[in-house]
């Protein structure tokens, strides 16, 4: 074998080992075969290939690999990214149901703690369910709710929930739920004209539920709608099954009809609209969070005591019509009622107790009227009492 060429001496020099021109070839390289080119005694050294800063020579067959420093420089892991290179994930828009699941967590929460931290959390998710979707009607239905859940122990909160409720329903008529749900806000205002109007929206938009037609036609009677009562009463009795819940409607309107064929010319002061007129007053997007008072009487209800209705300014001083119990052992039995006058007539039926007696209005005078017995029995009477003016 041939000594090295200088072009072989010199890509060898380039690897860092030293060879002197007169050195025969070193050991390691003793044992390759050589390759030859077309050119008798040449030995082609050339790059094959340039990765990572290695260089991948051919030396007459023989892979070298050359890092381009002489010194190796060790990995050094980090923890960060460069700036420069990191890529931010694309974030995802929340959906309505996120802020509605949210805000129902929280005011579970607040129902069960009574906790007003928990209550401002479902709030400020509920707005901003409303914000982000303003046309979906279920953003102001839920936050019309929180705050319907806290009127008893925050009555200055019924504009706003009557807003809420009002714009929930302005988007989505149809819905019965909402309906009711106005119903009994305006109930907890004392407005009932507003009460019976959301009502009958309700008993025609859902006219299988048994309930909403007995709470109609009750503050009905309450009212002195007494014809309109004894309809929804007609209406009733095809859906209730229950014979005892039969009896007592029964009994209703066998009362209220004796009234009307005895007065058909009686009617209320209040007028009855069918379709309610939605509010038009601004539409607020924010929403006002609740302080928690000195005396921590803040009372969060439970969603299933929210659609009672009663209207809370009629009662049995004020209302054309109720229901009152006569003690047993007593004899007689007073009743203040700012609807009586002393031209009123009143009506009588006893729904429990005193069978076969003769339950009577004894006396009436302007604002009080009394009910008694001839003589005072050993159980209570029950009995419903209607003013007609």
């Amino acid at each position: 074998m041939s000594d090295l060429t200088p072009d072989q001496i010199n890509q060898l020099q380039q690897l860092g080992i030293e060879i002197k021109p007169t050195e025969k070839k070193p050991p390691f390289l003793r044992e390759v075969p050589p390759i030859k080119s077309e050119r008798s005694g040449f030995n082609p050294i050339f790059p094959l290939l340039s990765i990572s800063g290695l260089t991948i020579l051919s030396f007459s067959g023989l892979i070298l690999f050359k890092n381009k420093s002489a010194v190796s420089t060790p990995i050094v892991k980090t923890n960060y990214q460069d700036s420069s290179t990191q890529v931010t994930p694309t974030q995802v828009p929340k959906s309505i149901q996120h802020y509605l699941l949210t805000s129902q967590q929280y005011f579970t929460q607040a129902t069960q703690n009574q906790s007003v931290d928990a209550l401002n959390q479902s709030i400020l998710a509920a707005t901003q369910a409303i914000k982000e979707f303003p046309t979906d009607y279920r953003g102001f239905y839920q936050r019309g709710r929180i705050y319907q859940s806290v009127l008893s122990s925050k009555p200055e909160l019924i504009s706003q929930v009557i807003a809420d409720l009002s714009q929930a329903q302005k988007l989505e008529p149809t819905n019965s739920d909402i309906a009711r749900s106005l119903a009994s806000a305006y109930a907890q205002k004392g407005d009932a004209q507003n009460t019976i109007n959301y009502l009958n929206l309700t008993v025609s938009l859902d006219p299988t539920k048994a309930q909403n037609f007995y709470d109609l036609a009750k503050i009905q009677q309450q009212v002195g709608l007494f014809s309109q009562a004894l309809d929804t009463y007609n209406r009733l009795l095809t859906l209730v099954s229950d014979s005892t819940q039969k009896t007592e409607i029964e009994t209703e309107k066998t009362s209220l009809e004796k009234i009307i064929a005895q007065n058909p010319n009686s009617t209320s002061n209040l007028s009855n609209q069918n379709i309610p007129t939605i509010s038009t007053s601004p539409l607020n997007l924010d929403s006002p969070t609740i302080q928690a008072s000195i005396d921590g009487g803040l009372i969060v209800a439970a969603p299933e005591s929210l659609d009672k209705i009663n209207v809370s300014n009629l009662t049995a001083s004020n209302s054309l019509s109720g229901s009152s119990i006569l003690p047993a052992n007593q004899k007689t039995i007073t009743l203040t009622n700012s609807q009586l006058s002393t031209t009123s007539q009143v009506y009588l039926t006893v729904t429990k107790g005193g069978k076969n007696q003769n339950l009577q209005v004894i006396s009436k005078s302007d604002k009080s009227f009394t009910i008694g017995l001839d003589t005072p029995i050993s159980e209570d009477v029950e009995f419903n009492w209607w003013i007609i003016n």
